[in-house]
């Protein structure tokens, strides 16, 4: 079965971005009007009006294509009570961000600006993508069949591996690590010996307290430390392991064994999971919604773009890169 999962698409740049680059033109265009200059070249102007046109003949329908299925998914959404969340903004953009190896809000700006655009104008791109997924699904009615037929044909991939919760501390000598290690024999806390000796910042104030990891996650990026951790037993506490200059205890303060989620468990995540994989793609979308709110294109210039929204599998849609 398909990724049910829809993210916004990775290429910053595309449609949406197309999009936000013609209103910033026309907006400045407004603004300084049609006869100013924006370039000279060996004494001769170019004007804004020369740009606009450019823009409008390059990319001209591709933007109204977008711009009126932008306007026809918000109205349809509005009609259903259909909203998109902060939380759901956020996720998208989160999601975003990861694809194109964006770790700041400064990183992130820097390459909105490259495409001409700003944060506010990509969070409202996101939102109308989460508006029209949101309506996309509304439409899709899901059967107690289907979501038990999901269940048995996807059973391995809800399976839950064993995970542990750790604790850790870190020394930097081998003759430190034995001295915590014998006070521990005598039946000191852990937790205090973590908050008093250790030298992993991370875990110190915590008592050591690492997290819960499954062996896989915890291979990824301590391979020394979980091959120890996940032969212990609950409440047991490993000798000195060597681990980058420095020595480590580890102790397993519980052990979470593998299981499978039950269907009831699922059943939410399943239904949601056929919704978005049944989903109508945004032009068959947008194409059903034009039935039912008027678009009149006044433009004679671009007529065909009524035709190519209302038909999309017949004639070529503009790339929304949603």
């Amino acid at each position: 079965m398909k990724n049910a999962r829809k993210w916004i698409s990775p290429a910053i740049g595309a449609a949406a971005g197309a999009v936000i680059v013609g209103g910033v033109w026309f907006g400045t265009y407004i603004v300084h009007g049609s006869g100013s200059v924006i370039a000279m070249v060996g004494g001769k102007p170019i004007t804004r009006s020369a740009l606009l046109a450019e823009t409008q003949a390059y990319a001209g329908a591709s933007m109204l294509e977008e711009l009126i299925s932008n306007q026809l998914i918000q109205d349809a959404a509005a009609k259903k009570n259909i909203t998109a969340t902060q939380s759901e903004i956020n996720q998208q953009l989160a999601a975003l961000e990861a694809q194109n190896g964006i770790t700041s809000d400064s990183e992130l700006t820097s390459v909105l600006a490259q495409n001409h655009m700003t944060k506010a104008q990509l969070l409202d791109q996101i939102r109308v993508s989460v508006l029209e997924q949101k309506l996309a699904e509304s439409k899709v009615n899901v059967t107690d069949e289907e979501i038990q037929n999901y269940y048995k044909q996807n059973k391995s991939s809800f399976a839950v591996p064993e995970t542990r919760a750790l604790s850790d501390i870190v020394v930097a000598t081998k003759a430190k690590a034995e001295q915590i290690e014998n006070d521990l024999r005598q039946g000191k806390s852990f937790a205090q010996l973590a908050k008093a000796y250790s030298t992993d910042s991370s875990t110190k104030a915590k008592g050591g307290a690492m997290g819960t990891f499954s062996e896989a996650e915890l291979s990824a990026s301590e391979p020394a430390i979980a091959t120890v951790a996940f032969k212990l037993a609950k409440g047991q506490v490993s000798q000195p392991i060597a681990v980058s200059g420095s020595y480590e205890i580890v102790q397993c303060t519980a052990v979470n064994p593998a299981h499978t989620p039950s269907l009831a468990e699922e059943r939410s995540a399943i239904i949601q999971a056929i919704k978005q994989q049944n989903a109508e793609a945004e032009p068959q979308l947008v194409a059903q919604l034009i039935k039912s709110d008027k678009v009149n294109i006044l433009d004679p210039t671009y007529s065909s773009v009524l035709t190519q929204l209302e038909n999309p599998t017949t004639t070529s849609t503009s790339s929304s890169g949603y």
